[in-house]
């Protein structure tokens, strides 16, 4: 027994080493379910991150809506108007670049034509060049007036007034107009689904909200409810 105890050892020690390697077919197993578990988790990352730019997006619009009314505050109540940057009056961007941090926050992350992956000016006056669009209040009376004046007081219910909304990417548009052919910013400019099934929102209060598609609707655009909206 004691001379073939060498041996023993041996014959276990290949028996232990070939249990603990993996086979062929179990190998491929492994690398299938790990497929299939990075397949289902992919989607989710997706939406995680989605949802990330949405929440720091609206953190954005807040502090631009919070310029606005900042800026209205130093100006008898009167928001920046519907001024033509080419005789010499500034587009609202520009007006209230003063009343922010920092002009970074005109780009909405996960906007894919922001100025900052352009690479162009977000104080432009020729093209709105940031990731939001104005209230047009063409209700008011401001649709090819240029330096009509809005002022926050004439608004009966700022809470439910929308101040700016998300247009599509590369629109250019500075107001979101009832009036602009073809049928209307309203139609052919904003983004209703910035982010899968919503966009972000910024009421005359200062207030930002995330809308679901199925919970806008046109009239929060209007400072006078009756007003009837145009289809063009």
């Amino acid at each position: 027994m004691i001379c073939r105890a060498p041996f023993l050892i041996k014959v276990l020690m290949k028996s232990n080493s070939y249990r603990s390697a993996f086979t062929l077919i179990e190998l491929l197993v492994v690398i299938a379910v790990i497929a299939i578990l990075v397949a289902l988790a992919f989607p989710v990352f997706g939406v995680m991150k989605r949802r990330g730019n949405q929440t720091a997006g609206l953190s954005n619009m807040r502090q631009v809506g919070m310029a606005m009314l900042s800026y209205a505050s130093e100006h008898d109540y009167e928001l920046p108007g519907r001024e033509n940057g080419e005789i010499g009056i500034d587009r609202w961007p520009k007006l209230i670049a003063g009343y922010l941090q920092d002009t970074k926050v005109f780009a909405a992350p996960g906007d894919p034509g922001n100025f900052l992956v352009r690479k162009v000016d977000p104080l432009s006056n020729k093209s709105n060049n940031t990731s939001y669009i104005m209230n047009g209040y063409n209700d008011l009376g401001a649709f090819g007036q240029l330096g009509m004046d809005i002022r926050i007081n004439r608004l009966d219910s700022p809470s439910n007034t929308l101040l700016l909304g998300t247009p599509k990417t590369g629109s250019g548009h500075f107001f979101m107009d009832f009036l602009e052919p073809p049928h209307g910013n309203n139609k052919d400019i904003l983004n209703l689904k910035a982010y899968d099934d919503g966009s972000n929102y910024v009421f005359a209060d200062g207030s930002a909200r995330f809308i679901r598609e199925t919970d806008y609707r046109d009239t929060l655009w209007l400072a006078d409810k009756t007003y009837q909206i145009p289809n063009l």
